[in-house]
């Protein structure tokens, strides 16, 4: 009870802390398994602590330096056997932040970035571990870090999604008999008791969809890294802030009608929205049609039919030209001769007959799709586990699971 009361108080005068948003000439230390360590990221001789997104993230925000020592195979309750055997020390969570006590002292920031192996690895002698113990072996951690520097902010990342067989294991029950979702539950609660910000990679629409891994299982392509590089960079200047935490969680409507026609559908829709509204629900209509006077279009279609000011629509075009943009800007599309080009002029679309090529993350186009192909492929990385999803069906609104889309 005693050591409980403790912790309590420490983390209590941690609440009071002044969060450190700016990595300015700031150590970064980052603890973590194989993902953020960057298996598999690069095949060559490339090292790939180098193409991270947490060395990349350090670089944009100009960090004094980024300190790597997340390990493959590595968890709270887990070392690396061939490196703990070579080292002569165990390379978990905790082993590592007893080993790397001093330079944990002279950091100014933390990044955790654990849970994969925690889920789908038993423990060294074989045994296993239950989901309390994965939330008291993360609170133990925490409190360890923060009673050898006083002073460090503590960021926790969620590195989600795992695949297996090419499909999302999001409700896969791993061999300690919790799921992966439970584990990422299990992180968050503690991280929200803690007073950690949590960099949740779902609320940038990255992480949702299996092309996004190089392994088809849990590991980042180097495309991706470095788009999750300039969304860490982005939540660490917004106060660690992600744009679903500053701006509110939506409920997205898939409509695939005449958004500025009238219609049943449409009436559905409308009527849905003003009646989450008054719940205190912000929505979001996720729609595909290609337009001409998008905004003026837009603003009639709010006035004009009462709707709430806070109403988000995200047009599939619109988001292929600024993916990375945050705020309520409209892009000016531009067409020329086959491509739509961005406000940039940088080429987003192709359009070739009745077939689309989109620029991917590594600035190849991809290959031809069908409209429906393409509206799919982008719900499958747009919508993620967090969601709250409506789609019309047979003229009816209905929820849908968005690992079902």
């Amino acid at each position: 009870m005693e050591v409980r009361s403790k912790v309590k108080k420490i983390l209590g005068q941690w609440r009071h802390k002044k969060v450190q948003n700016d990595w300015t000439n700031k150590n970064v230390v980052v603890f973590g398994d194989s993902i953020v360590a960057g298996q598999e990221l690069v095949r060559e001789e490339t090292p790939y602590r180098d193409a991270v997104y947490a060395k990349l993230a350090s670089y944009y925000l100009n960090a004094h330096k980024l300190e790597n020592f997340a390990e493959t195979g590595t968890g709270q309750f887990k070392g690396q056997h061939h490196l703990d055997h070579l080292t002569g020390w165990t390379h978990s969570f905790e082993g590592s932040i007893q080993h790397y006590r001093q330079e944990i002292q002279q950091a100014d920031v933390v990044l955790i970035a654990y849970g994969n192996n925690d889920w789908k690895q038993p423990n060294p002698d074989g045994s296993l571990h239950t989901l309390d113990e994965v939330k008291v072996k993360l609170r133990e951690n925490i409190q360890r870090i923060r009673l050898i520097n006083h002073h460090v902010q503590l960021v926790g990342v969620l590195e989600t999604l795992a695949f297996r067989k090419h499909k999302p294991a999001w409700h896969l029950e791993g061999p300690n008999g919790f799921t992966y979702q439970e584990m990422l539950s299990a992180f968050i609660e503690v991280y929200q008791e803690c007073d950690i910000p949590i960099f949740d990679i779902r609320d940038y629409h990255l992480g949702n969809h299996m092309d996004e891994y190089v392994d088809d299982r849990d590991h980042f392509t180097l495309p991706v890294h470095q788009l999750i590089a300039k969304c860490l960079a982005d939540f660490v200047r917004n106060g660690y802030k992600s744009p679903t935490q500053r701006f509110g969680e939506t409920v997205k409507f898939i409509f695939d009608g005449n958004l500025f026609k009238e219609s049943d559908m449409r009436d559905q829709l409308i009527s849905k929205i003003n009646e989450l509204s008054k719940k205190g629900k912000r929505s979001e209509i996720l729609w595909f049609d290609l337009v001409d006077n998008y905004q003026e279009a837009f603003n009639k279609f709010i006035v004009n039919n009462n709707l709430p000011t806070n109403l988000k629509v995200t047009n599939i075009y619109q988001y292929y030209a600024a993916p990375l943009r945050y705020n309520d800007e409209i892009e000016v599309l531009i067409k020329k001769n086959n491509e739509l080009l961005n406000n940039n002029e940088v080429p987003v679309i192709r359009i070739v007959a009745d077939k689309l090529l989109i620029m991917q993350h590594d600035n190849n186009w991809s290959e031809e799709m069908t409209q429906d192909e393409f509206i799919k492929l982008w719900l499958k990385h747009y919508i993620s586990t967090k969601d709250e999803v409506y789609s019309l069906k047979a003229k009816r609104l209905i929820s849908i699971d968005p690992l079902k889309i």
